[in-house]
């Protein structure tokens, strides 16, 4: 088998493992993450972004999770309510609201042990298969430029759809004599 051949079959391999073997594993987490801390999976990911990215606009923070601005400020208001999240005016920008992630003793005991347990198993992975060294650094420069390719194309896919309804919303209101007014285009 050529070297061609055999990227096509270990890039095919990758595609599986990712969609269907390491995607609904990481979704099923999620899943079970959110229902441990009493949120829905979307508002753990909110606050998992927010954790690692520190404080951060409300717009950014809906771009980072393919979400509309109403979407961002609902999900954003019962986080707040919640005791979650900290919102407040952005000095920069008298518009925008920057988000910050609060403590919660609940929040922060089931994500912390949800993480030490994770750890202890990854850390038993790399233990058993020799991964450390130059492999280590091999196999982490691997999964992050797998994450980063994953996480464009998800970017991507969610642009499109966003570029489809408001496409879909103009068309409508054009043919209800609601054009599209200029500042709006």
């Amino acid at each position: 088998m050529g070297r061609a051949a055999e990227e096509e079959d270990a890039t095919d391999e990758l595609v599986t493992l990712l969609l269907d073997d390491l995607g609904p594993a990481l979704q099923w987490y999620r899943d079970e993450v959110a229902r441990a801390v009493g949120l829905s999976p979307g508002e753990v990911l909110c606050l998992e972004v927010c954790r690692r990215q520190g404080s951060m606009s409300s717009g950014r923070l809906g771009e980072r999770l393919g979400l509309t601005r109403s979407a961002v400020a609902k999900m954003l208001r019962r986080l707040e309510e919640a005791g979650h999240v900290a919102r407040s005016s952005s000095p920069d920008h008298e518009q925008e609201i920057e988000v910050e992630v609060r403590p919660h003793a609940t929040r922060d005991a089931v994500l912390d042990a949800q993480r030490r347990a994770l750890r202890r198993s990854l850390r038993e992975m790399v233990g058993n298969q020799a991964l450390h060294g130059r492999k280590h650094a091999i196999a982490a420069t691997a999964v992050a430029g797998v994450a980063t390719v994953v996480f464009a194309r998800a970017r991507a896919m969610a642009d499109a759809t966003i570029e489809r309804r408001l496409l879909a919303e103009r068309r409508r209101a054009r043919e209800a004599g609601n054009p599209t007014p200029w500042w709006a285009r």
